[in-house]
């Protein structure tokens, strides 16, 4: 297989334990990010019990803090290396709104558009011959679990509901308790995709 498309590039920090919430206020928060560009700048926030979100539709642009998560993710549909999610997620680190010294883990997650590269594809490619042998078997994913290098890794992928086209979602997982610098977290977040891609091309 190979990837068509990206649709979206995301780090998420996983804490030890909870936000407190009422210390991220709405207007701290888009301070975080305003461009001063009245397009860019469009927004909605998003808040319900143990949920924040801040959505740039025109950047393609989400900032999203659960219970004990932050998330940055990017629809923006380019490469990691020209992504901002990095930036973006340097700006709430160096914030009063997390506590880095609570960091349990973090990982990076990418959700793609995958196609066969060749007209030869068979669902058995996919699943085992097991399940390839149910009859009449319109479409079939895969969702696996692996570790290499310390890294915990997660693939599923799924029918879009046109034949032989899939989305793909791909997560490197890092239980540490200390984040890299910027610079050495660009250069993971690339790595990971290149992992990511050579995993896709080998179904």
């Amino acid at each position: 297989m190979k990837i068509e498309a990206i649709k979206n590039i995301n780090i998420t920090a996983l804490f030890l334990e909870p936000f407190n919430h009422l210390l991220i206020s709405q207007k701290e928060l888009f301070d975080l990010f305003k461009t001063n560009d009245k397009d860019k700048d469009l927004h909605t926030f998003v808040e319900a019990p143990g949920l924040k979100v801040l959505i740039f539709p025109n950047l393609k642009k989400e900032i999203v803090f659960e219970g004990v998560r932050v998330l940055i993710n990017d629809k923006s549909e380019t490469p990691p290396e020209e992504s901002k999610v990095l930036d973006d997620f340097k700006k709430i680190i160096d914030s009063n709104m997390v506590n880095v010294n609570k960091l349990a883990a973090y990982g990076f997650n990418y959700d793609v558009v995958v196609v066969p590269e060749n007209d030869n594809f068979k669902i058995s490619d996919l699943v085992g011959s097991k399940i390839a042998g149910i009859e009449n078997i319109k479409n079939a994913g895969v969702n696996i679990l692996f570790d290499k290098d310390n890294i915990t890794y997660m693939l599923e992928i799924k029918p879009v509901g046109k034949e032989k086209k899939f989305v793909a979602h791909f997560n490197a997982h890092f239980s540490v308790n200390k984040l890299p610098d910027n610079e050495q977290l660009k250069k993971q977040i690339s790595e990971q995709f290149e992992e990511f891609k050579k995993v896709i091309k080998k179904i």
